[in-house]
């Protein structure tokens, strides 16, 4: 994967390839954002989807003795546990 060092980006908040920088990895050769059609090909959302934000709280979840009435927690944990992981910038909006 190559990693996008585009500072300017107005994507940059939400893509992986910018928020997940590591060390040896290729970079593009310039920046792959189209300013015109405001796209990038190349862009990987550092979004957590709904079914990974689901399968986390569930985990979460048992690993608390399954509990009740506990699934706005546990989901709200997920989200912010998962947008901490894949290194989003912005303050993650609760789902």
């Amino acid at each position: 994967m190559l990693y996008c060092y585009g500072d300017l980006c107005p994507l940059r908040a939400d893509c992986y390839r910018h928020t997940q920088p590591t060390p040896g990895r290729d970079r593009f050769a310039a920046l792959p954002y189209d300013a015109v059609s405001e796209t990038c090909n190349y862009f990987h959302s550092n979004e957590p989807t709904e079914a990974l934000i689901r399968e986390t709280a569930y985990y979460l979840w048992l690993r608390e003795g399954c509990p009740d009435n506990r699934a706005d927690e546990h989901w709200a944990e997920a989200y912010r546990n998962l947008c901490i992981s894949t290194g989003r910038v912005k303050p993650c909006k609760e789902m």
